[in-house]
């Protein structure tokens, strides 16, 4: 048997004020090749006083730079340094999983989940826009990217990267076992006796909240569930004002909190404008929560024949997917049982099997 692959994974995200999807993926991926005897996987930091990042705890051995983020970030970008070799403890590989590309002259990959700044330029500020753009020309010197979806590759090819450097690997979700006790409890502390449409991810203008909102207000006697942190650039008092009591705006929770709430709606609903995967589809697919997502992005790729995929910008399409999912009891259950299906198939050990057959190529072992 060869020798394990030891890869450098880039896991600052962690730290960001949100962390996001980018996060979760970051932690997944490397969670699940550090399981596996054929990888060996360092985290690449930057310097934090604290220790702790917001994310919890990678779960792999992690090494830090001297230098805190923006420091780290504009220098890797603007002059090549410090480069993450000898810190990484000469890894064979290194891998920008996103946020920014380390400097190497080792083989690197990277991970692109989307382009979603180019596409809807109020999605970030300008300072984030600037930073997109440079960690966008700084993976085109990567050996191979990567991205979660056929979006995005049709996206990073508009942006001219080579469409025999880029491969397409899903993201993943491991199975949760369900909480119907928890679940109860959620829907009683919050007085919820009738049916209930479930957002989860970070709030920003691209999630497209205020069609969300008024969808369900055309909808007798459904209320909305908000799940996730304040991001930018959404005022989300205005855009939930269509529901008055109807919207439960629940904030950040814990993990366990969050797969309760999946068990506690009746249907889950992103309708989100752009999305490089859409993880909060998958794990709605994985609790047998019936889907209802937009048709012209990356989650109607995650969803599949399990979901329906209506036009996000529509009101009144939003509005019927609802009513069809709620309406018709044995197309809940179809769709039930197919996004279990599906889900099955997308879990985190999947993502990393995909990812070390990339590294190997790079590698040319």
């Amino acid at each position: 048997m060869s020798d394990p692959i030891r890869v450098a994974h880039l896991l600052e995200q962690c730290w960001h004020r949100v962390p996001g999807g980018t996060a979760v993926a970051a932690v997944g991926l490397a969670q699940a090749l550090h399981a596996r005897p054929d990888v060996d996987v360092t985290g690449i930091t930057a310097r934090h006083a604290s220790g702790a990042s917001r994310h919890g705890d990678p779960g792999v051995p992690l090494a830090a730079s001297r230098l805190p983020r923006a420091v780290l970030y504009e220098t890797w970008h603007r002059t090549g340094h410090p480069r993450v070799d000898r810190l990484a403890g000469w890894p064979d590989l290194v891998h920008a999983t996103g946020g920014a590309v380390p400097s190497t002259t080792r083989p690197l990959v990277a991970t692109i989940h989307d382009l979603a700044w180019r596409y809807h330029p109020e999605a970030a500020t300008r300072r984030g826009r600037r930073l997109f753009e440079a960690w966008l020309a700084d993976s085109r010197r990567a050996d191979r990217v990567i991205c979660p979806s056929e979006v995005t590759r049709r996206h990073l090819a508009d942006a001219g990267f080579p469409d025999d450097r880029v491969a397409v690997v899903s993201l993943g979700a491991d199975p949760v076992p369900p909480a119907p006790d928890r679940a109860r409890r959620l829907r009683d502390d919050h007085g919820l006796d009738g049916p209930v449409v479930l957002w989860v991810g970070t709030v920003e203008p691209r999630k497209n909240l205020p069609v969300l909102a008024r969808a369900v207000a055309a909808v007798d006697g459904l209320t909305l569930v908000v799940v996730g942190p304040a991001g930018w650039g959404e005022d989300l008092s205005t855009a939930m004002a269509p529901l008055g009591d109807r919207a439960v705006v629940v904030g950040p929770v814990d993990e366990a909190t969050k797969h309760a709430w999946f068990d506690a709606a009746d249907v889950f609903c992103l309708p989100s404008l752009l999305e490089g995967f859409g993880l909060p589809v998958l794990e709605a697919m994985g609790h047998g929560t019936p889907v209802v997502t937009s048709a012209d992005t990356a989650t109607a790729e995650v969803a599949g024949d399990a979901g329906l995929a209506v036009d996000s910008t529509d009101v009144d399409a939003v509005a019927d997917g609802l009513r069809r999912v709620l309406d018709d009891p044995a197309l809940a259950a179809r769709l039930a049982q197919a996004g279990r299906d599906r889900a099955a198939t997308l879990t985190w050990a999947a993502t990393a099997e995909a990812t070390v057959g990339v590294y190997r190529e790079v590698l040319g072992r």
